[in-house]
């Protein structure tokens, strides 16, 4: 009975415990809202020279993990900056806007706040100074034939078809702003690209042999390459949807190119995942230039996109010198490659994190926006 009894006791006092504690939180947390709308009251009553002690003697709390809302704080900071700027102190008013810049980097001002605020604001960074992006979507690969090979001679024109094959692309972006509206961007990205080619390799010798020695040859290229591009990209903002049109060039580095298919007929054949890197028939460092169109929504201070683009190589991918290196291509499936160019048509699907930094323009970056400012107002 004693040993029940002290359980209960202990079980007990651990409740009370605990809720004690989780009344001090919400006593803090309720203090320090009181004291911002008070803080505020006074502000608008013209009482100014209390608001910082009123503030700043529970910075501690109040600004640390368990007081303000984060819209708290951006209240409570742009109030401190209000009051020090109508107390004549500049170096406090100064502080208060880079911590309120950190809170909300891009922190709207209304056409009712006094111009010394907005004279203030204009002193310093509130853009962001990069952007990292990342994108990630599916593709089709073209092929388009710019010279024509074959292992077959007969007396009519063999006719090669190229299906595109579906693939897969990724891109991690790092976006800086020129000029307004318009971004330079760098980055690495990866695709996976594939194709297809069939064809009668022999389609008739003559009246005197049937037509069941036609060889109907089926091959499937899937290539693996990473790329670095360099991309231009110009928007146009509409509320917070800003349209864009892109346009760059990419450095590709082929990893893997491997092709695989059967050749029917009379004599069957299947090729299985053979790599056409190995027996150098592949180029590994290729080029492209591309264009393309999407849209970029705003979601605070990030985006997310939606972009097409298209993407056409440079020069020919097969290494023309080593055409016939591989017999079972070329004996069993009785097939040698053309010289061709692969284009690409992709949809991504991505995220745009914005990276801020507020600081304090130097004089002579001050001087320079203030011309630009002027030109704009003049025009």
């Amino acid at each position: 009975m004693m040993n029940r009894l002290k359980s209960t006791v202990f079980i007990f006092g651990i409740l009370m415990c605990w809720s004690g504690t989780e009344v001090l939180a919400q006593d803090r947390q309720l203090n320090c809202t009181q004291k911002l709308n008070q803080a505020e009251d006074m502000f608008d009553a013209g009482n100014l020279s209390e608001i910082p002690d009123l503030l700043n003697s529970s910075r501690g709390k109040c600004f640390g993990k368990n007081g303000f809302s984060k819209e708290e704080k951006i209240r409570a900071y742009r109030l401190l900056a209000l009051v020090h700027l109508f107390n004549d102190n500049g170096p406090e008013a100064e502080d208060a806007v880079i911590n309120l810049l950190i809170a909300d980097p891009e922190h709207p001002l209304s056409p009712d706040d006094p111009i010394e605020l907005k004279y203030l604001f204009d002193k310093y960074r509130s853009d962001p100074i990069f952007r990292i992006g990342i994108k990630a979507g599916a593709n089709q690969t073209y092929v388009k034939s710019i010279g024509e090979y074959g292992s077959y001679s007969n007396i009519n024109e063999v006719s090669k078809e190229f299906k595109p094959g579906v693939g897969l692309q990724a891109e991690l972006t790092f976006e800086y702003t020129l000029i307004d509206n318009l971004e330079i961007i760098s980055g690495i990205g990866w695709g996976l690209n594939s194709y297809e080619i069939s064809y009668n390799s022999i389609t008739s010798l003559g009246e005197e042999y049937p037509t069941s020695t036609d060889f109907k040859v089926t091959l499937t290229e899937t290539q693996n390459q990473l790329k670095a591009p360099l991309i231009l990209r110009y928007g146009y903002p509409i509320k917070n949807i800003m349209p864009y049109v892109t346009a760059g060039l990419s450095v590709d580095y082929l990893l893997v190119s491997k092709i695989s298919g059967s050749r029917s007929g009379t004599a069957t054949r299947q090729l299985t995942s053979l790599s056409l890197l190995e027996d150098d028939m592949r180029k590994k460092l290729n080029w492209s230039y591309f264009g393309g169109m999407g849209m970029k929504l705003k979601t605070k201070t990030n985006f997310v996109l939606i972009e097409a683009r298209y993407n056409m190589g440079g020069s020919n991918t097969v290494r023309t010198k080593y055409r016939y290196n591989n017999e079972k291509l070329l004996f069993d499936m009785a097939h040698v490659d053309d010289d061709k160019i692969l284009n690409n048509l992709s949809l991504s699907v991505g995220y745009i994190w914005s990276i801020y930094k507020p600081k304090k323009y130097s004089n002579k970056k001050l001087e320079k926006l203030s011309g630009k400012k002027k030109r704009k107002l003049d025009e």
